[in-house]
């Protein structure tokens, strides 16, 4: 790795260890207060920190791999890695989203047939709740910041930022919820406390889903190697850095294609010179386009020319 990779590398590392050790302490707290407490709600957020947990020390090593230079087992990088991990990272927290929604409606069903449901022990749960909103806000500011830092180029770290803000909603909501459910005894919607915390859980989860499956779809094009993986505003300033470039050189630019997998773009240019060119002129085009697009994109680049007097998409329908 160059310097740079090694400085973003260790400071990406720097906050998933944080992110680790935060998450493993909210996780134990979370479990330690549901089985203390019985509320559901509790479980939900507990299970989301320790995947998060788990994610952390995942993320760190496919950091670690996506940094590393093009070897012959890995001839475009091991960018991909970072897609796999996102995409699997959010078919979990989908599932546990949906565990959750089965139990919590399950519990709902059981109260209106009439089963007798546990109270919920909320003697201490405000200590806890603070403690968790801090906690995650801190987190949330953790991987933001090297995020930003790392020039907004790793889905993982902004997918554990996202997480961690989550993270901090649902201890912030569940608080309110659960501490303030005994304010609804003797009015109309006393019934409903018994279940207050089931309906808090099915409250959260459908604020939850949105956001893992945006990350989700992006993932899939991303592993699907989909032109959406990259946004038009990208393509735009790409095609804009390299019209000139290319005109210098005397070639023009007949179709530009772009992907992006974890935090690597790979850029083919399709060109036709407007004069003979060898096989070092086309290297030389290649190392330029690539400096000038790391330049665009503020990150990891795979750039390509391919000289050509026929339209890349000519034969293909749309």
């Amino acid at each position: 790795m160059t310097s740079t990779a090694t400085d973003r590398y260790r400071a990406e590392a720097r906050a998933l260890n944080l992110g680790t050790a935060g998450n493993v302490i909210g996780a134990i707290a979370a479990l330690v207060f549901y089985l203390r407490s019985g509320s559901d709600a509790l479980l939900l957020d507990g299970l989301y920190t320790a995947v998060m947990a788990g994610a952390a020390v995942i993320a760190e090593r496919v950091n670690r791999a996506a940094l590393q230079p093009r070897s012959r087992a890995y001839p475009f990088g091991a960018s991909a890695q970072e897609s796999l991990y996102v995409l699997f990272r959010t078919l979990v927290l989908l599932g546990i989203i949906t565990f959750a929604v089965t139990s919590a409606m399950a519990k709902v069903i059981a109260y209106l047939q009439g089963a007798p449901i546990q109270p919920v022990e909320l003697a201490g749960l405000e200590w806890y709740f603070g403690a968790m909103v801090l906690l995650n806000l801190w987190l949330w500011q953790v991987f933001r910041r090297s995020w930003r830092q790392g020039e907004r180029s790793s889905d993982m770290l902004r997918g554990m930022a996202v997480s961690a803000r989550i993270d901090a909603l649902i201890s912030a909501a569940t608080g309110a919820g659960l501490l303030g459910a005994p304010l609804l005894l003797g009015t109309i919607a006393a019934p409903l406390v018994p279940i207050a915390d089931s309906f808090l859980v099915l409250v959260l989860c459908v604020a939850l889903v949105p956001e893992p499956i945006h990350i989700l779809m992006a993932a899939v094009h991303e592993a699907a190697g989909s032109s959406k993986s990259v946004s038009e505003e990208s393509v735009g300033e790409c095609r804009a850095a390299m019209d000139p470039l290319f005109q210098v050189q005397g070639c023009e630019l007949i179709e530009l294609a772009m992907l992006k997998v974890g935090r690597t773009y790979t850029v083919v240019a399709y060109v036709e010179p407007k004069a003979p060119i060898t096989a070092r002129d086309v290297d030389a085009l290649r190392a330029l386009l690539e400096q000038t697009m790391q330049a665009t994109l503020q990150t990891q680049v795979l750039a390509e020319v391919i000289p050509t007097a026929k339209h890349p998409y000519a034969s293909v329908k749309s």
